[in-house]
Parts: C-alpha cells; structure tokens; sequence
C-alpha cells in the first residue's frame, strides 16, 4: 500500500512540475500517455528496451511509429506525428489519414528502397551501405563527431538533429528558442560556432496537422537568409535558418556553391544554391507562374524576410524576395524517391516529355 501512495504521488508531483510551463505548450493530456514512473504496469515492462531517459515509456523512434499507415495518431488528447509507418503511406500528401507528413517518412529507407531514400537512423536503419560519413562535409575533422546518426550514442538517432522539449511553450505563431525551437531543431554545429555556449535553433512556423493536407494556404512557414555563405566552414553568427542547419553536416553544399562567394554569388555555380533568392530575371521571374506565383508545399520556399505571425498562411510565393533552401527539393526524414528527393527526379524531370509533377520546373519555367 506504501508503495501504491508512493507511486501516486510521485505521478501528481511529475505532472505539476511537467505542466507548471504554460498550458499552451503543445504537448497536454494526462502524464502516463507519454511517462512510465517505474516502467512496471501489471507485472510486465512498459519499455520492453529498458527504462527511457525522462521517464518516457518509449523512446523517439517508438513515440513516433505507427506498424499502419497512419501519420498522425492520438493517445488521450495528445497528437502525436508519425515519422516512420511500417506500411505504405500515401505519397504525396492528399489529405488522407495516411498522407505524409512534411519532412517525408522513413518507410522507404527501411522497408523500401534502402540507404539513398532517407537519414540512416539509429533504431530505423543501420549503417549506410554506401557513406561512412554525411556527403558534403565542410571539414574531414568534424566527421570524427558527426560520421553518422545510425549508432546508438546519445548524440546519434533521433537527437542528432532534434533536442526533444515537448513541454516548451510554442503556442507563439513563430516558434523559436522560447518554444524549443521549430520542430525542436536546436543545438547544430553549424549554428553554435558564432555564439559559443548558448543554445541556437531554427526558426519557423509550424502548420497545425504537420502538412498532413498541405496547399497554397496551408503549410509550414521556414525562415532563410540571403546572406552569402563564406567558402569553408567557419564561425558566424546564426540566422536561425533551416538551411543553415542542414548546413552543419552538409557545410560544402552551402559554403561551397559558387566561384565567387563569400564575396557574391554572381559567379559561375558549382552545386545548386541554397539559402540564394529566386531572381527576379530570366526564366526565374515567372517561377512558380510568378511574379507573385502560387505557394507549392512539393517545392517549399523560405523567407528572407524575417518571420512574422501573418506569414503562416502565405499564399504566394514573393520573386526577388523568397528564397530557394535544402527542403525545397529534399525530404529530410526520407521519401519514395533517391536522395530524398521530392519528386521523381529521374522520370518526371525530362524536359522532352515534361511533367507537372517535376519541382525543378517550377523556378526553370524555360526548360519544361
């Protein structure tokens, strides 16, 4: 019976202390649909892994899998977006209850088309096959800390790019630092160098149903920059940009895209740009039926302008303003196609039998 008490004050004393953070924090409902107190229930292990850290009663990967194909699901009144379902989930999102959610699915890495289809992470795939550290790395040195998310080591998994504070109070428009950061991506190398002991992330604002049914009006809000990137990696100061963060790992596909940087970038391109405005000249000045084109949530676009509450619903897409960043074409989690690419880049890309489908036409109006 002392033990009965125990328990239950323990999860009273847990509750207050989770949910003395505001109430609007995305996370609410009752304590155990996401804690186990000794990770003991009726004689048999919550965690059949072993006790979480947090007193979760699973860990990330676990939280956010579905053995279906539905990509959002709810336990008590908490909604909880799925990453990786063990059945086919419908690409591209039409609404569904299975549609995927906005960084795409690690069904195809795992189940499907293997390593080229998504992030190898630790507890969904193993090794790649292929890659023993992320492509692109701005210095051979830093793979000694960053070679892969495919090991089980704190720094790996899941944790490798998100620093989960699911009691953060994002009821903010703009979730950052207050709010644990957009999608809680924080602590990235390649935006703590120019702030040295402080906790940087990325900024963004965050469509309620994780662009379940995305459209022109109905999608995520991601912030960019068009500052020019220098041509190796070094300190500086962070814009809070989701390409910058994908920079951490990726460094020489941003620092390294053009022959003039850090100067410009009207040189000659050497990889495709990233974090650049879409010009408003040429081809470009009719990108996406511009110039002030409809809003594709299948080539997302980022802001150069600072971030603000009216921008969760933008519908256009601003030429000469709005920028081109890694997710504009990539599905960080993993799609059905190689590289993580949006779209069938191999079949719907050729610009003798053009496709609608294809992204790249929608800023190279010309070559469809």
């Amino acid at each position: 019976m002392l033990n009965v008490r125990m328990g239950a004050g323990l999860s009273v004393l847990l509750c207050v202390l989770l949910f003395a953070l505001p109430a609007a924090a995305r996370v609410s409902g009752t304590c155990s649909n996401c804690h186990t107190m000794h990770n003991s229930q009726d004689g048999s292990a919550v965690d059949a892994g072993g006790p979480s850290s947090n007193l979760l009663s699973t860990d990330c990967v676990g939280c956010h899998s579905d053995t279906g194909a539905s990509t959002i699901l709810t336990v008590g009144s908490t909604r909880i977006p799925i990453v990786y379902n063990q059945t086919l989930p419908t690409y591209p999102p039409d609404g569904s209850a299975s549609s995927v959610l906005a960084g795409g699915n690690f069904y195809w890495i795992a189940h499907a088309g293997g390593d080229a289809y998504g992030h190898n992470v630790y507890g969904i795939s193993g090794v790649d096959g292929d890659l023993t550290y992320a492509p692109g790395p701005s210095t051979v040195g830093c793979t000694n800390c960053h070679e892969t998310l495919s090991t089980a080591d704190e720094e790996n998994g899941c944790k490798g790019c998100h620093v989960p504070r699911h009691h953060a109070d994002d009821s903010a428009t703009v979730v950052g630092s207050t709010g644990g950061w957009y999608r809680f991506l924080g602590d990235n190398p390649a935006m703590t160098f120019g702030a040295p002991g402080s906790e940087t992330g990325v900024v963004g604002i965050e469509e309620e149903d994780w662009e379940q049914n995305p459209s022109a009006s109905n999608h995520n809000a991601y912030q960019g920059t068009t500052d020019v990137y220098a041509k190796t990696f070094m300190p500086y100061v962070p814009d809070n940009t989701i390409g910058q963060f994908c920079a951490g790992c990726h460094g020489n596909f941003h620092h390294d895209m053009n022959t003039d940087q850090p100067t410009g970038v009207a040189g000659a391109w050497i990889r495709h740009p990233s974090d650049v405005v879409i010009p408003n000249s040429g081809e470009y000045a009719t990108a996406f039926g511009g110039p002030d084109g409809d809003y594709n949530p299948l080539v997302p676009v980022a802001k150069s302008t600072t971030l603000v509450d009216g921008d969760a619903n933008f519908a256009t897409v601003t030429i000469n303003s709005d920028v081109v960043t890694c997710i504009s074409c990539h599905r960080p989690h993993g799609s059905p196609y190689p590289d993580m690419l949006r779209w069938d880049y191999l079949t719907e890309c050729d610009a003798g039998t053009a496709s609608a489908d294809c992204g790249c036409f929608s800023c190279h109006t010309a070559k469809d």
